[in-house]
């Protein structure tokens, strides 16, 4: 069902939405950690909806122009997440680019949620979501393997 799709993409959404509270909330020293774990997300997110996603909203005549938007928005956000890797986390610069950032991320996940996904369930076919959906569950697996197979080696020295 295309609801796993959905799902999957709200989830992401919510814990975004965490991370940047916490990051925006809570301590200074905690910052950087939080931003790498959130950096991390945020590409492999954008990555899942440019790779199986939003190539099919092209396709659709009534959802292109919110293809093109958002993958526009996605554009904004990785210039951003190259900027504030340029910059100190405690720098006044880094939280002024930061906040914006994240304005930019909320009003993109209202466009995604508000507009896009039910543009989907009206223009889409059930079996399209769900295949997408499926591959995106996936790709995520895939990556999150990867990830805590590299975790449990042992550091280099």
């Amino acid at each position: 069902m295309e609801a796993k799709l959905f799902e999957l993409l709200k989830r992401d959404h919510r814990q975004v939405e965490k991370w940047m509270t916490q990051i925006e909330d809570g301590a200074e020293s905690e910052r950087e950690d939080l931003f790498t774990t959130l950096q991390d997300a945020l590409e492999k997110h954008m990555q899942l909806e440019e790779k199986h996603f939003y190539p099919q909203l092209q396709k659709i005549n009534q959802l292109k122009g919110l293809a093109a938007d958002a993958f526009e928005e996605h554009e904004k956000v990785k210039n951003f997440l190259s900027q504030l890797e340029d910059l100190d986390v405690d720098d006044d610069e880094w939280i002024s680019t930061f906040s914006e950032m994240r304005q930019d991320i909320m009003h993109h996940v209202q466009d995604e949620e508000k507009k896009i996904f039910p543009g989907c369930t009206q223009y889409m076919k059930a079996q399209l979501l769900q295949e997408i959906g499926e591959k995106c569950i996936e790709e995520k697996e895939r990556s999150t393997s990867a990830r805590s197979a590299k975790k449990g080696k042992s550091p280099k020295r």
